[in-house]
Formats: structure tokens, sequence, C-alpha cells
């Protein structure tokens, strides 16, 4: 599998897939991962993408980062998802995909930096900004919880959720990632996350595709017993 990402890592770099990135500068503001600062500073394109160090941010979040000399490239893995990426090209290898997710990572004085965006897009990790602050938060850590319903109404600043049940649930979403969110049109499936306890505020919006849901195992069993009748 490694062998296989690194080939195709190789070709990624060869084609020259992606956009190419450009000079990256230092910007104020800190960042903290699960209540943890990160103590490297933070760059941001010239696009405005704020890039953050690889390293310590997956560090932080237990993930594995590695380095391949030969392509040149780094792999950044939780342990279910892993995501393939060079410096330079605004070109990810996913589940042997490449995707694009609008900024490119670069090597800043001997560290490697990569857009934010990165770790909001392929993991499970919930970005937001918080006076000024860039917070990351491990959706799979003890405290977070999570719901899905389908959208009632979807304000600037609320989000009316109706649950499988029938009751109505109501979140502020206005400092919640959006960046998985969809359109986030009436009766369309959302999956929101949110903190034990902070019940009431959004930290982070996921489009739910209803072909990927499975039938309750009641309705399941009863449209199988119809079919045989």
């Amino acid at each position: 599998m490694k062998r296989m990402m690194a080939y195709m890592l190789a070709g990624i770099l060869t084609l020259g897939c992606g956009t190419t990135a450009f000079g990256a500068e230092k910007i104020s503001g800190t960042m903290m991962v699960q209540d943890t600062e990160v103590t490297q500073p933070l760059y941001a394109d010239e696009w405005g993408t704020k890039l953050v160090p690889v390293r310590e941010v997956g560090d932080i979040l237990g993930y594995t980062v590695a380095w391949d000399k030969q392509t040149r490239s780094v792999t950044l893995s939780d342990g279910t998802t892993t995501v393939g990426f060079a410096s330079g090209k605004d070109a990810y290898l996913v589940g042997g995909e490449t995707k694009s997710i609008g900024g490119a990572p670069e090597l800043m004085d001997g560290v490697q930096y990569v857009p934010a965006d990165l770790f909001s897009a392929f993991f499970p990790v919930a970005m937001q900004t918080k006076a000024g602050q860039l917070v990351f938060t491990d959706l799979t850590a003890e405290g977070v919880e999570q719901v899905t319903g389908t959208v009632v109404e979807a304000a600037q600043y609320n989000l009316v959720l109706r649950l499988e049940d029938g009751t109505l649930r109501i979140f502020t979403k206005d400092q919640a990632d959006m960046t998985r969110a969809g359109s986030l049109e009436p009766d369309s499936l959302v999956e929101v996350y949110y903190k034990s306890a902070d019940p009431k505020t959004a930290i982070k919006l996921f489009a739910v595709d209803p072909a990927t849901v499975k039938a309750p195992a009641a309705e399941t069993s009863a449209n199988t017993a119809a079919q045989e009748g």
C-alpha cells in the first residue's frame, strides 16, 4: 500500500498536477489543537489561506506523519484515512484519487506546512476561528457528540434540525466549521457535531448522502416480508 502511494505521488510530481504555490508570509495569531497551543508560527499564502505546521499539529492529534525521500512527499494518517502530498502542489492523494482543496503545502525554514483546510477536509477535525485564534477540535475525542437529521431551516446564525424521532433541535452555527456542510437546503440530511458541555452550539456540519444511510432494522424486515408475501 505504501509503495503504491509512493508511485502515485511520484506520478503527480512528474506530471505537475495541481496549482503551484507561491511564497507565504508569517502572520500574527495563535493556534490551539485540543487545548494545546501550537508553538510554531502560522503562515498565509498570497490568497490568504492559512498554513499550519503539519508535524506539530499531527502529533498533537495523534496522527502519523511520514517523509518519503524518494518522492520528496509527505503522508499524513489518522489510522483510517491517509493523505499524501508534496510541497508546491494543490494535489492531495486520498484513497487512490487526487483531490484539490484550494491551497498547496509549502516548506518554510525546513518545516513542512499545509493548508489548515487539509485537516478539516479529510479528517474528523472541526476547524474554527475564535477571537482571531485558529482552533482545531478532534471530533472523535471524549466530550464531542453528534446527531443526524434533516434540515428544517438554515438561517445565517441558526440551524433547525428534525431528528429521526420527529423532535426538533436548534443549533447556533455562526462559528461552526462549514467546510463539508453542503448547501443546507430544506430536507437535506446533515450531521451536526457539538460539545457535550455546550449542546446548542454546532462546531462542525457534514452533508450526508442519503444513499449511504441504512434503513432501520424494523423497516428493512417489514419490506423484506412484504416482498416475500
